[in-house]
């Protein structure tokens, strides 16, 4: 136990008997266990706080009751508290015409924090969700976002925060946004990131505890988190995967219950909770949703005599798409990285420079069903926007897999770009040995895995002394920087045999040399057989060499069988194909004879046929699955050609798509992003068919459903979503937004002789609303059945105040509609 720890505990005036500076320094270098504070909406609550007015309002109207629950948290045990911050951000505040004040109100809350802490505590700049979906899925652009956090993270710093907490958060890419701008204000202060970890231990968007991590690690966060959602217990596996992967201090302050869920959690059965978060590797424990300075108070006589874990840093190369991860680096199977994408290839580029997308879509599902572990994009053609083909590319590809992504230009602004584009953890390549130090700083910024050329203004030499020459300058900018050398992958450079027989042994000799300073190693390895018969042999044949030397990296073509069969068979032999699972898994499916792919399909969606060889039932529906609202238009129209009834295609074709889509989202196999690019294709081809029967003169009336967010609530992400699904069933949405007076869904209601009304609230101090609202609605439009949802909205809580129904998803929603409007006769 540390002093600090026991200053904490056996302290009576927390505020003198503890050292900021001290404080600090015991949180980077994780030791602990250190105590933050609690839940700040409940105690608002408690003290006076009512919608409409918003709880960072409070730093101006009531500084003095905002600054006595800091007070009481940190009399309790708290070593650090947040600011009232959480929705400071400039979209949040614009609800209330506050956006402009952004700054104001969180310097307030920084400076209310600083006073109650004095130097006896940290402040943490909190700052949670924007609530709404970055596009493609959304409306809100990176760049948007990234203003929105700007003013609030200005106030906090310029008030006093010690450092940034990033919390609650669902979406890698919005807070990857809050980085980005973090940096641009303040390249060296400290911040935390926090995620919330709900479906299959995934957040929304289906980033996991294992890629957060990484991610966390890459970017310089101080610590990474855990935090809302759940309760402690839950969050046990959680805060053990971040442990491990990330070298990071940890931070877990889970729920103690919602409003009448079952379970909830008393200050004692908390505390002893939490003695397994510390015991799994937290350092940082403190309360979110509904715990109260009793549970720190608790959690203070609980954990001070808890050791917390040792860290360990990760020696591998983490890569990640929005739900996929893969490893790669010393001592682990080859990383292949799919060459296909490349504008310099004429078929390719012509598809990019006309926006033809689908061909795009095509090969990206084609390379990852053939085994490549990364897909590199290259959009370098001349005379094209290059940077919105980029940002284009890489939301296409996004859609279409979850592999890592290789965002490949010689120009800094493109790869910014796509770096800004995509989710997860990319590759980034490349730069140059002249370059590497702004290289170093973007793969920061962003979180991304950097790879640099040992060339400069002269060229690639042609020696290996001359290559390592250059490499060494970039181990030793590197090292400057503090950046580790087992981060950063090396290209070892092996130019055409064709011309030159002595090229490949100068490649050998250097990837060797690269390894031996404690660097990754990359080849483009089709470069050897430019200009030569017989290149898929050359290519293995120099890829199995290549992995004898100590390759990790590999940029090729996965479509060539061969070659994935000699890197599966290299890793075995190499000895990085533990127990040759790998290599037996494929063992039937080798063929020396084959020079391309047959497509295998993959384990986790092996009922999917290929589009092109489906009947046009199963293409329509796999078009769907997939997300690809070109090719389900298509089909749709197709089908509207060949005169198939309008609603044969809806039953026959969207339905069941959909449907699919739900199982594979219940599977945890789908998540936020495929739900929402699976609906919006649906909605194509729904719309055209709800359309041709409007035409015709049919009844169309599936069913009308009204969705609001309670008054005084201005989180409206999930109803959103909720919405998106309800459409592409073909149901009629009248949606009113946020913050809705009970008055409003009433007329609405009527005017369109909505059957559902569906409420939704986020904040457990709007949920008075909602009951309010359900009762209301009840009275004045007997025959209308009103359904619940939101982050703090229960089954038990939805009983209790007499709604019709509950669901804790869009998947739920649109299953609790049907079976409402069946007991009506329609559906």
């Amino acid at each position: 136990m540390t002093d600090i720890v026991k200053n904490i505990k056996n302290a009576k005036n927390t505020k003198s008997a503890l050292d900021r500076a001290a404080l600090l320094e015991c949180l980077k270098k994780g030791g602990g266990p250190l105590l933050l504070d609690g839940g700040m909406g409940t105690m608002l609550a408690a003290n006076g706080w009512e919608p409409p007015l918003l709880p960072e309002e409070m730093n101006l109207v009531r500084p003095d009751v905002v600054r006595s629950i800091h007070r009481a948290y940190i009399d309790a045990g708290a070593c650090i508290v947040e600011t009232n911050s959480f929705g400071g951000s400039a979209l949040k505040l614009a609800e209330r015409d506050l956006g402009g004040r952004s700054a104001e109100l969180c310097a307030a809350a920084a400076r209310i924090a600083r006073e109650a802490a004095g130097d006896g505590a940290l402040v943490a700049g909190c700052a949670g969700p924007l609530g709404e979906l970055l596009e493609p899925f959304g409306r809100l652009s990176f760049e948007g976002a990234m203003e929105a956090f700007r003013p609030q993270f200005r106030g906090l710093i310029d008030g006093g925060a010690d450092f940034i907490l990033i919390e609650t958060a669902l979406d890698l890419r919005e807070v990857k946004a809050a980085v980005a701008v973090l940096k641009e204000l303040d390249e060296t202060f400290p911040f935390v990131v926090s995620f919330t970890f709900e479906q299959q231990g995934r957040t929304v968007t289906g980033t996991s505890p294992e890629v957060a991590a990484h991610w966390a690690r890459l970017v310089g966060a101080m610590a990474v988190g855990a935090n809302c959602g759940v309760g402690p217990a839950a969050y046990v596996e959680t805060v053990s995967v971040l442990h491990e992967h990330s070298g990071l201090p940890v931070f877990v302050y889970a729920n103690a219950g919602l409003p009448d869920d079952p379970q909830q959690w008393g200050p004692d059965d908390y505390a002893g909770a939490a003695v397994q978060l510390v015991k799994a590797g937290a350092t940082v424990v403190g309360g979110c949703c509904r715990t109260t300075p009793a549970h720190i108070a608790a959690l203070r006589e609980r954990l001070a005599d808890i050791p917390v874990l040792p860290r360990t840093r990760p020696d591998l190369l983490p890569f990640a798409g929005r739900s996929r991860m893969t490893t790669g680096g010393r001592g682990r199977p080859l990383t292949l990285v799919g060459e296909g994408i490349n504008a310099s290839r004429p078929a390719v580029g012509r598809h990019i420079a006309s926006a033809s997308w689908g061909a795009v879509r095509d090969l990206a599902r084609a390379q990852d069903r053939a085994g490549a572990h990364l897909l590199d994009i290259n959009v370098g053609l001349p005379g094209i926007d290059q940077v919105e083909a980029m940002k284009k590319a890489v939301a296409v590809v996004e859609s279409s897999t979850d592999l890592p992504l290789s965002i490949d230009s010689d120009r800094y602004e493109v790869l910014e770009a796509g770096l800004r584009a995509c989710t997860g953890i990319p590759l980034i390549n490349s730069f140059t040995a002249k370059g590497i130090e702004k290289g170093l700083q973007l793969a920061r910024r962003y979180g991304a895995v950097p790879a640099v050329l040992p060339l400069d203004e002269k060229g690639i030499p042609e020696s290996v002394e001359g290559r390592m020459a250059l490499v060494e300058q970039v181990v030793a900018v590197a090292d400057r920087l503090g950046y580790p050398r087992s981060l950063l992958i090396v290209d070892a450079l092996c130019m055409t045999v064709g011309a030159d027989t002595s090229a490949p042994a100068v490649g050998l000799l250097t990837l060797r040399r690269i390894r031996e300073l404690g660097c990754c190693t990359m080849l483009g390895l089709s470069n050897v057989s430019h200009g030569m018969p017989a290149r898929s042999l050359i290519n293995r044949t120099w890829l199995a060499m290549a992995m004898a030397a100590g390759l990790d990296v590999v940029i090729a073509n996965p479509l060539d069988r061969g070659l994935v069969e000699t890197a599966v068979a290299g890793d075995l032999l190499c000895g990085h194909d533990r127990d040759a699972q790998r290599f037996l898994s494929m063992a039937d499916t080798f063929s020396t004879a084959q020079t391309k792919a047959p497509e295998p399909k993959r384990p986790a969606e092996a009922e999917e046929k290929d589009a092109a060889e489906a009947d046009e039932w199963s293409a329509l529906q796999l078009a769907i699955v997939q997300g690809d609202p070109d090719r389900s238009a298509m089909l749709g129209r197709a089908m509207d050609e060949a005169g198939v009834a309008p609603t044969v295609i809806i039953n026959r074709g969207i339905v069941p798509a959909l449907t699919e889509v739900g199982r594979r989202y219940d599977d945890g196999r789908y998540f936020l992003p495929q739900l929402l690019s699976s609906a919006t294709a649906a909605q194509t081809v729904c719309d055209a068919e709800l359309a041709r029967i409007a035409a015709s003169g049919e009844a169309t009336d599936k069913g009308t459903i009204v969705l609001a967010t309670v008054e005084g609530d201005l989180h409206d992400l999930g109803k959103n979503v909720v919405a998106t699904m309800l459409r592409s069933h073909g149901y009629r949405v009248v949606d009113l937004g946020k913050n809705v007076p009970c008055a409003d869904i009433e007329r609405a209601a009527r005017e369109h002789g909505a059957e559902i009304v569906g409420l939704s609230a986020l904040m457990t101090g709007t949920m008075f609303r909602m009951e309010e609202d359900v009762a209301a609605i009840h009275k004045n439009l007997p025959e209308t059945r009103v359904i619940v949802g939101g982050a703090s909205v229960s089954d038990d809580y939805s009983r209790r105040i007499g709604a019709d129904g509950y669901s804790p998803d869009a998947v739920g929603a649109v299953k609790l509609v049907a079976s409402l409007l069946l007991e009506r006769g329609k559906g």
